[in-house]
């Protein structure tokens, strides 16, 4: 099973009509097994997520890696 890291890194790397098309298919199977966009829907999937390790470890490592950018000033 591929990482989440090594699975945006294979679809970032695709073409972007190859991105559109993954975009529809994940869309229509959300579709058919019922997902919908929902806010109720959502804050399942939300609960959900946070009960997965490996999405509560990149979570970690992503709020980690950007601590000191959060802490920037940006120059208008």
């Amino acid at each position: 099973m591929q990482s989440i890291d090594e699975l945006a890194r294979a679809i970032t790397e695709l073409e972007p009509a190859e991105q559109q098309a993954l975009m529809e298919k994940i869309s229509k199977l959300n579709s058919e097994r019922g997902h919908t966009n929902r806010p109720d829907t959502r804050l399942d999937f939300m609960r959900e997520a946070m009960k997965d390790d490996l999405f509560l470890a990149d979570l970690s490592e992503v709020m980690h890696d950007f601590r000191h950018v959060d802490s920037e000033e940006t120059v208008a």
